[in-house]
């Protein structure tokens, strides 16, 4: 597998972002939408695509939130390479990107009805933590942050 830092006009990014946004919808529904402002490719600082013989099959991105606190975003996985490590790797170079660029904190949030979503969290570090400001409101939203580097 090879994951690519991309540019905000990425082709293959805005394909998997899409079909993130789908996959929200059919989740959460008209909710999704208020999220549309804080997840455009621009507002990112970091955009990556992992691609495993060429085809694209995960993104993710980070944005810095405060001057040391980095949020994890638009993590998706193509269904049929999900549980195969993917989402791992995409996160641990999100988080690796992140920590060259002096962040020290990493938050990230996911609906509260995507259960992988937070075993996969939890599984790489990260802890629950008060919900953060989310559009969609703490009712829908678990929330989980991680310490990258010591100050």
């Amino acid at each position: 597998m090879e994951i690519k830092r991309v540019d905000a006009e990425n082709e293959e990014l805005l394909a998997l972002a899409h079909a993130l946004d789908e996959y929200y919808f059919r989740v959460v529904g008209e909710v999704q939408k208020k999220y549309a402002r804080y997840n455009d490719p621009h507002g990112m600082d970091c955009r990556m695509v992992a691609y495993e013989n060429g085809r694209a099959v995960g993104c993710g991105c980070w944005k810095a939130k405060d001057a040391h606190t980095a949020e994890i975003k638009r993590i998706y996985i193509v269904p049929e390479y999900r549980r195969r490590g993917v989402a791992s790797e995409v996160i641990c170079a999100l988080e690796q990107d992140a920590a060259q660029h002096g962040y020290v904190q990493a938050v990230l949030e996911t609906a509260r009805t995507t259960k992988d979503s937070a075993a996969l969290y939890l599984k790489l570090g990260y802890q629950v933590m008060p919900y953060y400001g989310s559009p969609a409101g703490a009712e829908n939203c678990l929330c989980f942050e991680k310490m990258l580097r010591k100050e």
